[in-house]
This record gives C-alpha cells, sequence and structure tokens, in this order.
C-alpha cells in the first residue's frame, strides 16, 4: 500500500522536491515508539545502583558461560541486552553507536507530545517534520522517493510536510492517502479515495482540488512503478539470514530494494515497533528458567527479530552501508526505578543508536552514575545527549548539509557536535 502526504503551498498545491541530485546519502530514522527502556537495553551493570533499583527485572552482568546475562561491550559501565546480539557484529566492525542517555531536552512524559515535539524538532505546533524540512532546504533529487515512509501506511511526523512523501507499506498492493482530504480514526473517511474516482470517471464537482489530486497521483504512479521494479526478482544477500514480516523488516527490505536499485532516495521513516510501553511484566514470569532471553516471551522474541532485521540491512547493503546512516530512536526511556508489577513506567533519556556511513562506533556522552542524587525528581535517567545534535550532526557530517542551516531544520536550538560521525574518510 502507498499513501502520500503532502501540505498545501501558497498557491493552492503542493509543494514537490525538485533540483539536482545530491551526494547521493541516505538518513534512515527508525522509530521505537512506545518509550522503549534504555536501562534494559543498554543496560549500567558497573553501578550497583541498577541492581538496587531493579531489584527484580535488572539484567546480570556479562558471563560468557551464561547467554542469559548482558554482553560485554568493552565498557566497565554499559553492556548490552542479550537480545540484540546481532547487532554484536555491527559494534564488532566498529560501525555501532550507542547513546544511552538521550532525550529531547524540553520534553515530558506523554507519549503522543514527545512523538510529535521530536518529530518537528521542536516543542511548538509545527506542521512540517524535520526530515521534510531538511528536504525544503537541502536542493535533491527530483523524485517520487526522495523521501519515504516504509513498512507502514500512516504517515510519520518527521515526514510531514511541503514537500510530498509517500508511504508504502509493502511492495504488493498499494492504496493512497492524502493527510489534507482525511478524517476519522486512521483515514476511514478517505475523501481522496472518492475525489480520485471521480476525476477519472470525470465526474469531478470540486475542481479546486484537481491540481492537488493530479499531483498526488503522480506520486502514487511513479513511486509504485519504483517499488514495484526495485522489488521484481530480488534477492535478499545476507548471508543466510532474511528479513522478517513485521513492518521493521518490511521497511528495511523495501529500503534496500529502493537504495541498490539506484533510487535516490535521501530520507526514510520506519517504525520498530514491540510492545515498548512496558508498566509491568517486562520479563517473564519468575518460572522461566531464562527470565531474560526467553524467546517463548514476546517482548524478547520481537526485540531479537527487529535485531535481525537491522543485522540483515547491515549485510545486504554491503559496502552501500558507506551511504547510509541508520537511527534508532524512541520518544522517552523509563523510571529507573521499577514499579510494583515487574514494569517499569514513563521516564526522560534513553538508549538511541545508529550505524553505517561515517557513524564514529562507541559510546555517545552518558550519565556517570544513577544514584538517587543524580536522577531527575529522584525517579528519571537525565539526558547527556540532546537528539537534536545527534540528528543535526548526520545531516552535517553525513548528508552535507551545511552546519548553519541547522538552526532551519531545528529552529531555536543551539548546536552541539560530539563527534559521534566521524569514521575514517567515508
Amino acid at each position: 500500500m502507498i499513501a502520500a502526504a503532502s501540505m498545501v503551498g501558497a498557491a493552492g498545491a503542493p509543494k514537490f522536491s525538485f533540483g539536482q541530485s545530491t551526494n547521493g546519502k541516505t538518513f534512515i530514522k527508525i522509530f521505537m515508539r512506545g518509550g522503549a527502556d534504555g536501562l534494559h537495553l543498554t543496560p549500567p551493570v558497573g553501578d550497583m545502583q541498577y541492581y538496587n533499583h531493579r531489584p527484580n527485572i535488572a539484567i546480570e552482568a556479562p558471563l560468557s558461560s551464561d547467554s542469559n546475562t548482558a554482553i560485554d561491550l568493552g565498557s566497565t559501565y554499559r553492556a548490552l541486552n542479550p537480545n540484540l546480539e546481532p547487532l554484536m557484529e555491527i559494534w564488532d566492525a566498529g560501525r555501532l553507536m550507542i547513546a544511552p542517555a538521550t532525550a529531547i531536552s524540553d520534553g515530558n512524559r506523554s507519549h503522543f507530545d514527545n512523538q510529535r515535539w521530536i518529530g518537528t524538532g521542536a516543542r511548538n505546533n509545527l506542521i512540517d517534520g524535520y526530515l521534510n524540512r531538511y528536504m525544503q532546504t537541502v536542493t535533491g533529487p527530483e523524485h517520487p522517493l526522495r523521501g519515504a515512509v516504509l513498512g507502514k501506511t500512516s504517515i510519520s511526523t518527521e515526514q510531514r510536510g511541503q514537500i510530498v512523501v509517500p508511504a508504502v507499506r509493502d511492495a504488493g498492493s498499494f492504496e493512497l492517502e492524502n493527510f489534507n482530504l482525511c478524517a476519522g480514526s486512521g483515514c476511514a473517511d478517505n475523501q481522496l479515495t472518492d475525489l480520485m474516482r471521480e476525476i477519472s470517471s470525470h465526474e469531478v464537482d470540486q475542481p479546486a482540488l484537481e491540481g492537488d489530486l493530479r499531483d498526488n497521483q503522480l506520486v502514487m504512479i511513479d513511486s509504485i512503478a519504483e517499488v514495484q521494479g526495485a522489488a521484481a526478482n530480488y534477492q535478499t544477500d545476507a548471508g543466510g539470514l532474511e528479513y522478517s514480516g513485521s513492518s521493521l523488516g518490511r521497511g528495511l527490505r523495501m529500503a534496500a530494494q529502493l537504495l541498490k536499485a539506484g533510487v535516490p532516495m535521501e530520507t526514510a521513516a520506519l517504525d520498530f515497533n514491540i510492545g515498548w510501553d512496558t508498566h509491568s511484566n517486562q520479563i517473564p514470569g519468575f518460572g522461566s528458567p531464562n527470565p531474560f532471553t526467553d524467546q517463548n516471551f514476546g517482548y524478547h522474541r520481537n526485540m531479537r527479530r527487529g535485531a535481525n532485521d537491522l543485522l540483515t540491512f547491515y549485510r545486504d547493503m554491503g559496502t552501500g552501508m558507506d551511504d547510509v546512516v541508520v537511527l534508532v530512536c524512541t520518544e522517552f526511556g523509563r523510571t529507573v526505578h521499577e514499579n510494583g508489577t515487574t514494569g517499569t513506567d514513563h521516564g526522560h533519556a534513553s538508549t538511541w543508536f545508529a550505524f553505517g556511513g561515517p557513524t564514529s562506533g562507541g559510546f555517545a556522552p552518558d550519565v556517570s552514575s544513577i544514584a538517587n542524587d543524580q536522577l531527575l525528581s529522584g525517579r528519571f535517567l537525565p539526558h547527556a545527549t540532546e537528539f537534536r545534535d545527534v540528528v543535526g550532526e548526520i545531516m552535517v557530517n553525513h548528508m552535507g548539509m551545511s552546519q548553519n542551516l541547522i538552526s532551519t531544520v531545528f529552529p531555536g536550538h543551539n548546536f552541539t557536535n560530539h563527534g559521534l560521525f566521524r569514521r575514517g574518510n567515508v
């Protein structure tokens, strides 16, 4: 299915991205919606306060003889959740960056607010998302898939805006949706589809909308051709790994297909959703012999499946990963203290991670302690890295955007470059 989102321009028609091709780089943003627990993804096993705060759900420090413990990252402080083990191939190659205490600095603990503010890049009611604003700011290729949402049909906030961006669920079936012409939950009243039928049957009674509809129709038609062409007879080249059928797996497979087919896709938005809102039962019942790796437990199984999809994409792209940065993020972390139902509630900072392109392997700035007096309100992990700095550095060091344009993409933000994307001469 394909959906196309646009905002109307000054003359009433949507703006498309026209210009010369840039440097052939791609930025893929993956959102773990629900508030992923960063202290579970990258547990601070070197801090005894971690075990005091989480007597039931803390993952034990790495022990090579026990696969139910955390994975050693060569740090005295942080380790990796054992269900994310597939990412170790990228880490060992020096291409995985982990940002264990990252957040939108002026956010709150509402899923909807934080997802929207991260998507727009500012705590306000901006309509355009930061990826769309990037494409408006930097001249790019004249192509209907310069920006895309992959693996689902809802338009991610990051990609909403003046430039038309299609959302593609899969390569097999297509449906058009325009944000301006939707009503009802999930676009239950898809006025665009009805109007397109009227246009195609020459029964248009709203001529003022005809240009808008035809422009979106063009994006859909061209996108369908590109997606179907790239998917035809495609064979994953990932050393025996294959993408899952999840929204993340579908999206990454399509990204690989399009990029390897030469489609000049600069920005893409995907989701990695497994039920990250872990208010209760963050581990299986106490009867499980492997409470942190039990693959019969959906949270663990789906976490590993997502990590496997990421590794599949990394392998599948081969040397093409030099031109692609993948950033995995979430709207906030969880409370440092577990609650009474072996879960965690909405918090502040969490773990983000990135790989590919000029990503420098290792850690971004982190906290040094999670003792109560170091926490926000005695409960929440403070941030050591502001998310706009991570994204801004990707746009500058990878995409080639001038640093003086960061204030356009992220209005009012005072940018700090942490040197997270300076690997080699890529």
